[in-house]
């Protein structure tokens, strides 16, 4: 292969994508991926632009090849984007064994602890372990905002509305442009009985 293939080939589907030519970018990403010499970065590569186009479930199965590929050393971003778009595809039974392998393969990561913890919140699924990942994260990276809401999200969620306030408080003055983080503060608060409070953040949200 010619000096510098697949950095131009890269380069190329690249600037595509930013160009919103993603038709154009997804036909070079799917070319690249179908080579018999093609790597876990073609698939990861295609995996991100089936993801941007909304194809979910296309999205995890290229990712997932991309796992297959790197082998038991995936990186735990990859293993995140993986169990992202299994789970977005409507594959939770799936996407949760892929979280973890992330949070195994970077324990002290915040967004993996995070990623993996609200997704629990999301479905249902054991909030007591959840809330542990999210607190977790929040100790590592106590600024974030996002990390911050979803662990006054998962207290709020246990039926503990004074624990969530304060934190979904501190996260909606850090940024107050994110609606669903002010949408949460309103639930907390109508949960504590403050209605006045929770009409309040439910407008600002709005």
């Amino acid at each position: 292969a010619p000096p510098y293939q697949d950095l131009v080939r890269d380069v190329r589907i690249g600037t595509l994508g930013r160009a919103n030519r993603d038709t154009e970018a997804l036909a070079q990403a799917q070319a690249a991926a179908a080579l018999p010499g093609s790597n876990l970065y073609d698939h990861a590569r295609l995996g991100g632009i089936l993801s941007k186009l909304n194809r979910h479930d296309e999205a995890a199965q290229a990712y997932g090849n991309a796992v297959r590929l790197a082998g038991a050393n995936a990186p735990w971003n990859l293993l995140l984007l993986y169990g992202g778009a299994l789970d977005l595809a409507g594959k939770w039974a799936e996407a949760k064994p892929a979280l973890e392998r992330a949070v195994a393969a970077a324990p002290d990561e915040p967004e993996a602890l995070n990623h993996l913890g609200y997704a629990m919140l999301e479905h249902g699924d054991n909030l007591a372990e959840a809330t542990r990942l999210i607190a977790k994260a929040s100790a590592l990276r106590p600024d974030d905002t996002a990390i911050t809401d979803s662990l006054g999200w998962a207290f709020y969620l246990r039926g503990m509305p004074e624990q969530s306030i304060p934190l979904l408080e501190r996260a909606v003055a850090a940024d107050p442009t994110q609606a669903a983080v002010g949408e949460h503060l309103g639930d907390a608060y109508w949960a504590a009985g403050r209605r006045i409070d929770a009409r309040y953040a439910w407008r600002a949200a709005l």
